[in-house]
């Protein structure tokens, strides 16, 4: 992933770390590349479409409403074996930068609107052993190279009980 994003000259800074499986671990790095830290979440609908959510790390997402946003029904989480078909990766490497794998175009990307304040984002490139910094505009450049759009969404957060 590192040597696509430098042929296509897209700016980025990376860090190696040890490997991590949820956003919990995630937060108990200290990095020295900045960005948001963004929760992604492989989803799938009954009819077999595809979605990859972000938002931030600490969102609790609310299930019902974003398909209710995405225009789908109900929606659940696309097992571990279904992640590895599409993307071709691991529980714990799920990012946009995946996409890249997804050459059918069977997932649609949808960022938490809420992301859209922030400058750069932190992301795995397709390992959990590393977080890469891109700003908005190198994440645009990358989506548009692998002719992925995101939709940017508002997405709502799940009610406490």
């Amino acid at each position: 992933m590192l040597k696509l994003l430098e042929k296509r000259e897209i700016p980025f800074s990376c860090e190696e770390h040890d490997p991590v499986l949820n956003m919990s671990e995630s937060g108990m790095l200290t990095l020295s590349v900045v960005g948001a830290r963004c929760k992604n979440l492989l989803l799938q609908d009954k009819k077999g479409h595809y979605f990859l959510i972000v938002t931030s790390a600490t969102k609790s997402l609310d299930l019902a409403g974003i398909a209710e946003a995405i225009g789908s029904k109900r929606l659940s989480f696309a097992s571990a074996d279904t992640l590895f078909a599409l993307l071709g990766i691991r529980t714990g490497a799920l990012s946009p930068l995946a996409l890249v794998n997804d050459e059918a175009k069977s997932v649609q990307l949808v960022f938490d609107d809420e992301l859209g304040r922030e400058g750069c984002f932190l992301f795995h490139p397709l390992e959990n052993n590393a977080s890469v910094s891109l700003s908005r505009s190198a994440l645009d450049t990358f989506l548009r190279n692998i002719d992925h759009p995101a939709s940017w969404l508002p997405l709502a957060a799940r009610k406490s009980d």
